[in-house]
């Protein structure tokens, strides 16, 4: 039940992909303008995620899990019926923040269930190959969904998902107990979402010609704002309101969370552009593109499920190095992609090899950022990475989009092939200059 709640996420991401060609025609929106429909979701995600956390550490778990998951089948139906692509965005942001809430709460309650050691690495491996299941199924369904009924329906089955998880958690978990007590921070919450909106903003005003000035100008606001953040996280007493400051002393807690912001800049953005190029490139069907990219997940959920038992006997970081080397050579093979190669070629020996490296990398992130953490942080600990990962997936898509825009449009809002190649080439770079460095001095501390 914890790996569907958790899994709601992932095939949220994935269903809407397939569907995203679809709805740039219906409204008319440009590639850069459509990836807000996954930016503005990882945004309320990543700056939601740290007060889910808290809630996590200081309500009753279940309860959290709950409500969480009634937020994003809300932003499901607001979706469904959006009217114009800025309600779709909205509704997006709606289904982030609930899954920002339902995160915290289900790694939280695993936690709790399974003790440290062999089980709970057993069950991670799990929990990750129960979210690429999620996403591979939400390719597949994304794709014939909005072939047979319209993308609109595509909004309607999350919202069904979601109540019947929900249903069913309340069901068959445990209630969870009352940790420790305290402010849940919601001012701390909102300047932090200001934040990290600011900094995707000023990344996607960055990538647009003649915007660097207005670039800088967003991106000292949001500094600024952190910065008071930070300064002001604390009551009166000293305790922390929303993050407990020592949790980014400990080197696990901080190497997971730059590893996962690069990690997902790649693999969110460049698998964002991929159903474009399938789709307006290769001039494949939304089905038929959603069931060329389901062997990614496959390879998630497979490699997932090794990670976690060879994480007992090797350790998470050579499965770091590992899947970061797998997922950027992933990527890069799609550089090589014509507008008539075969698919049985650079496309799917792409999605099969960065499927590995996910598959091997993310159960490793999860258990790097939970290391040395007590176990009633580490609800607050689990969002520390998961808000990392999703500042590098709100990021990617808008950037890569604009890097691949920048090189010249083939016809109308569609994406050159040459455009597409200069955005794999530049996730793929990004993430081994930053992933590589951070897992290489992690071990060479032998933390």
């Amino acid at each position: 039940m914890l790996s569907a709640a958790a899994g709601l996420d992932a095939g949220g991401v994935a269903v809407l992909n397939s569907a995203l060609p679809s709805v740039s025609s219906r409204f008319g929106t440009s590639a850069q303008n459509l990836s807000w429909a996954v930016t503005g979701y990882a945004l309320a995600f990543a700056g939601l995620l740290l007060c889910g956390g808290a809630m996590a550490d200081r309500l009753r778990r279940r309860r959290v899990l709950v409500g969480g998951l009634a937020t994003l089948a809300a932003g499901a139906v607001l979706a469904f019926t959006a009217p114009a692509f800025w309600v779709v965005v909205v509704g997006r942001v709606l289904q982030g923040a609930g899954a920002a809430i339902t995160m915290p709460a289900a790694t939280a309650l695993l936690t709790s269930v399974y003790p440290s050691g062999p089980m709970r690495s057993r069950a991670l491996g799990v929990f990750s190959a129960a979210q690429a299941g999620c996403y591979g199924a939400g390719l597949v369904l994304g794709g014939v969904v909005t072939s047979a009924f319209g993308w609109r329906w595509v909004f309607a089955l999350q919202a069904l998902a979601a109540a019947l998880t929900a249903a069913a958690a309340v069901r068959w978990l445990p209630l969870g107990t009352h940790h420790r007590r305290g402010p849940l921070g919601l001012a701390g919450a909102a300047a932090l979402v200001t934040a990290i909106t600011l900094t995707v903003f000023s990344t996607d005003l960055a990538s647009r010609p003649g915007d660097g000035l207005p670039a800088i100008a967003v991106l000292a606001a949001a500094a600024a704002i952190a910065y008071a953040w930070w300064r002001r996280g604390r009551t009166r007493g000293g305790d922390a309101v929303l993050l407990d400051r020592d949790l980014l002393r400990t080197r696990g807690v901080r190497t997971a969370a730059v590893v996962a912001g690069a990690f997902y800049f790649c693999v969110t953005g460049s698998l964002f552009l991929l159903p474009l190029y399938l789709q307006q490139v290769r001039g494949m069907s939304p089905a038929s593109s959603g069931l060329a990219v389901l062997p990614v997940s496959l390879a998630v959920a497979a490699a997932a499920l090794v990670s976690g038992r060879l994480m007992k006997t090797r350790g998470p970081r050579p499965l770091l190095a590992s899947g970061i080397l797998l997922t950027a050579g992933g990527v890069l093979l799609w550089c090589t992609a014509g507008e008539h190669s075969p698919y049985v070629g650079p496309v799917l020996a792409g999605l099969v090899v960065t499927g590995i490296g996910q598959g091997l990398a993310f159960p490793a992130i999860t258990v790097t950022g939970l290391r040395d953490v007590p176990h009633q942080a580490h609800g607050t600990a689990s969002a520390v990475t998961a808000t990392a990962l999703q500042i590098g997936s709100g990021i990617g898509p808008t950037v890569l989009a604009g890097i691949a825009q920048a090189v010249g449009a083939a016809e109308g809002n569609d994406l050159s092939l040459r455009g597409h190649h200069l955005a794999y080439a530049a996730a793929a770079g990004l993430l081994l200059l930053i992933g590589l460095p951070a897992t290489a001095r992690l071990t060479r501390r032998g933390d």
